[in-house]
């Protein structure tokens, strides 16, 4: 059975949470995919746990570590399927996403790209690798406006299922960008195919956010390294800003020129 989904799930030294990832795949209740998984240079024991999944429809490969862009990237070039999803070795789909997906473009096959909405949820992670709650915050989504996109505003990256092809034509994920990097790609979609985007009114996905000492990857490494967070922040807004809709630059300009004083009072 050709797939009709080709998920890229991008990890490095997750493997504490990559299981539940790849088991929120396999409980999809439409079957047709094929799972990517890009380990990026995990130094953990990701590629002995991977060993424990006999799924035929999941490939792994490695590659040396270039960061969750590059590794989707390199996913893509691999898919086989015509529409591409991506989930963070992190987080977890509900069981159907996927099916979902597929029913609202059944509805209309004129898009190029739909997303959902998704549960923001908080969790502290000690060094001993225990878990506790913090809090949970719905974030639906809508169907975004142009002057709203320009706001930041669009789809996180676990929320969006894309045709293939199109990822090549606006040139792939920026594996320069570290921060922001979904609000990127979906701008340059927007830009690209301005009627082509669409909402589905449907929370689907379980994004988990990882505070503490326990905390791991791109975002935890930012929250303790101010100047490496103003950094990650400044890329996005130095490859944008000269587009006369950005209207987010100044606000975010601000915020990152005053971010060593607001962190100096936490």
């Amino acid at each position: 059975m050709k797939p009709m989904f080709s998920i890229i799930i991008p990890t490095y030294n997750r493997a504490y949470v990559l299981w539940k990832a790849v088991q929120s795949v396999i409980a999809q209740t439409e079957s047709r995919w094929e799972l990517i998984i890009v380990n990026d240079g995990s130094t953990d024991c990701t590629l002995r746990l991977l060993e424990e999944f006999s799924d035929a429809r999941i490939r792994v490969f490695t590659t040396r570590n270039q960061g969750a862009s590059a590794a989707r990237n390199y996913g893509v070039r691999l898919a086989q399927s015509p529409f591409v999803a991506y989930l963070d070795s992190d987080n977890i789909w509900h069981q159907n996403f996927l099916e979902t997906v597929r029913e609202a473009m059944e509805q209309n096959d004129d898009y190029v790209l739909w997303y959902c909405g998704q549960n923001y949820i908080c969790y502290e992670r000690n060094i001993n690798g225990e878990w506790f709650f913090i809090s949970q915050k719905a974030e639906p989504g809508k169907q975004y406006a142009a002057d709203e996109i320009w706001q930041l505003k669009g789809a996180d990256t676990n929320c969006m299922v894309h045709r293939r092809e199109i990822l090549e034509a606006v040139g792939g994920w920026d594996e320069q960008c570290y921060w922001g990097e979904d609000w990127d790609l979906f701008l340059r979609v927007f830009l690209a195919y301005p009627d082509g985007i669409k909402w589905i009114p449907h929370i689907l996905v379980e994004y988990r956010q990882v505070f503490g000492a326990g905390a791991d990857g791109v975002c935890a490494e930012a929250r303790e390294n101010v100047e490496e967070e103003i950094k990650l922040r400044r890329y996005l807004l130095q490859k944008w800003k000269h587009h006369p809709d950005f209207a987010a630059f100044k606000s975010l300009e601000k915020k990152a020129e005053n971010l060593l004083l607001m962190r100096a009072k936490i």
